[in-house]
């Protein structure tokens, strides 16, 4: 009995084991296939519904009626706004501007006078000081237009009749003011003259205005406005041939 008993107990013990191992010990079969055919058998796919072909069921279903959300008090709201108009309104008000600037442009340069010529001019270097209205550069010699100086060893007479070397205080106020600087002088139209009346300037100084304004030089007549606003200023201040009275520059003292 216990030989039987142990015989049955193995048998038992092997169709456990069988069955537990069946799917991986047994080559690929009728058992394997159907397996793995409840394993991996995919779930059914739902059907989607037909659209329905009968045009009148299709307008007669209404559309979903679209949620509305009320504004919120606290939030600002936009003002409706048209930007192209805005753009195009703009656009519109510059192009009339740019029109307008480019008509009063082209009509002033019509009015406008041709602008005068440039007029050369030439630095002069070591310059001497030969009165108030004459200067020397080498073998040229430069007179300032526009005044009438006296000469450098003319005389004037004081309020009290004395008389007082005018022309060297002249020349001598002329020369501190050049100081050995270059002047700039402008060249007549043609040629390089040795003596020649012309405009100069030191440091942007016109020196014929200058010499006017401090008294040593009276205008030429008929005068400049800026040279009888500056013989003006001079007599009113008394400077230069103006220290002695109103009556000491007459017209025959004018010339050199």
């Amino acid at each position: 009995m216990e030989l039987v008993s142990r015989i049955v107990s193995v048998l038992l013990g092997l169709v456990v084991a069988i069955f537990i191992l069946w799917p991986v010990t047994i080559p690929v079969g009728f058992g394997q296939v159907w397996w793995g055919s409840k394993q991996i058998a995919p779930e059914p796919m739902p059907t989607p519904p037909q659209a329905t072909a009968d045009p009148a069921a299709s307008q007669t279903v209404p559309p979903a009626p679209v949620a509305s959300v009320a504004p919120s008090e606290s939030a600002p709201q936009a003002a409706p706004t048209r930007p192209e108009e805005g753009k195009h309104a703009l656009t519109a008000a510059e192009k009339a501007e740019a029109e307008r600037l480019a008509a009063l442009n082209s009509k002033n340069a019509k009015d406008a006078a041709p602008a005068a010529p440039s007029v050369p001019t030439k630095l002069y270097y070591r310059v001497t000081v030969r009165d108030a209205g004459t200067l020397q550069s080498g073998g040229t010699t430069i007179r300032l237009t526009g005044i009438t100086a006296r000469d450098a060893d003319a005389t004037c007479k004081d309020k009290k009749g004395r008389n007082w070397r005018c022309g060297a205080a002249g020349k001598s106020a002329l020369a501190h003011l050049v100081h050995a600087r270059a002047v700039s002088c402008e060249l007549p139209k043609s040629g390089k003259p040795k003596d020649f009346p012309t405009r100069c300037n030191v440091a942007g100084i016109d020196l014929s205005t200058w010499v006017v304004r401090q008294g040593w030089a009276v205008p030429a007549d008929p005068p400049e406005p800026a040279l009888a606003e500056a013989a003006e200023a001079a007599k009113k201040d008394g400077a230069g041939l103006w220290r002695a009275g109103d009556d000491t520059v007459t017209p025959e003292a004018k010339a050199q």
